[in-house]
């Protein structure tokens, strides 16, 4: 029987309980003085852990916020149809009623070639040159509203194409392409970002357990000391688990700290590619509980990757 055996059957119930958390306690501080011993290849694992994790929340905000604007980039989707010249003003109410009969149509609005002259004279500041014009060029127009249902990019498409077909209607205009090319790219971020998780977690993995494989090597005699006298693999393991899990913690707060910065960096320059197309995005952080999932993670994350490594090299070794 080993002695720390013996110790345990000699406490009541209660204060094996104290002693267990007490015990965790010494060998969770005692962990991080392992971590302060060897400053250099403790700071490149959290280093790594850091970088890795805070490309991965980056990545994720981004394609996370501007999946965000995208609904109400939707809302403003509308379709200009455009009457064909000379149409007389029952045959337009009738186009606006039957168009507004459709079930995918919210909304129609009419701006009149009258109004739409002035409101070209305004935006165009060719006012004097139009009004040199004998005859108004321009056609009457019907803004079409789709209702919610139908805002997705192909919907629209469809819309667009029936709109078109109806009589004394010259064109359907929609302009979704940037659109359509935006949800492509946001499809092929987020399967980039599935495959970035996977490489960096395996680096992550592969980083901690490197370290934690050189630690218990460098106490090897310590550890065939340990076993002499009766210690189990787990309690000589639960030293190099916290370490693990202080490697993950620390590197959390780095990552957090990391992709706030990145987001800032980032920031304007997307800004200024939704104004190209008179749209806004802000990107915003992770919340209070995004920052609790991260810091979960990363130090679940440092965890695992300890217990993977320690498992093995304790094992191995065996008094000789």
């Amino acid at each position: 029987m080993s002695i720390g055996a013996s110790i345990r059957q000699g406490l009541s119930l209660p204060q094996r309980f104290i002693a267990f958390w007490v015990r965790h306690f010494q060998q969770g501080t005692a962990s991080l003085g392992e971590i302060w011993r060897n400053p250099a290849s403790s700071l490149m694992t959290i280093v790594v852990i850091g970088v890795c994790l805070s490309l991965l929340v980056t990545f994720h905000l981004v394609i996370k916020n501007v999946r965000q604007a995208v609904p109400s980039w939707q809302q403003s989707a509308q379709i200009n149809v455009f009457v064909t010249p000379g149409t007389t003003s029952d045959a337009r109410n009738t186009l606006m009623q039957q168009i507004k009969n459709l079930p995918s149509v919210s909304d129609v609005k009419l701006i009149d070639k009258q109004q739409g002259l002035k409101e070209f004279k305004q935006d165009s500041g060719f006012g004097n040159a139009l009004d040199l014009l004998d005859d108004n060029p321009l056609p009457d127009l019907l803004v079409v509203t789709p209702t919610t249902d139908q805002r997705q990019s192909g919907q629209l498409q469809l819309l667009q194409s029936k709109l078109a077909s109806l009589a004394n209607v010259s064109q359907a205009r929609l302009d979704v392409q940037w659109l359509k090319r935006l949800e492509s790219i946001l499809s092929t971020a987020r399967h980039v970002l599935e495959l970035l998780i996977t490489l960096l977690l395996v680096s992550i993995i592969l980083t901690v357990g490197n370290t934690i494989r050189l630690n218990v090597l460098s106490q090897r005699n310590q550890i065939e000391v340990m076993k002499l006298i009766g210690a189990t693999n787990a309690f000589i393991q639960r030293p190099f688990l916290y370490i693990g899990f202080w490697y993950g913690f620390i590197g959390g707060l780095l990552a957090w700290l990391l992709s706030n910065i990145l987001l800032l960096y980032l920031g304007n320059s997307i800004s200024s590619l939704a104004s190209l197309y008179q749209q806004q995005i802000y990107l915003s952080g992770l919340s209070f509980k995004g920052f609790l999932e991260l810091m979960i993670f990363a130090s679940a994350l440092g965890l695992i990757s300890s217990w993977v490594s320690v498992t093995h090299y304790v094992k191995a070794i065996e008094p000789r």
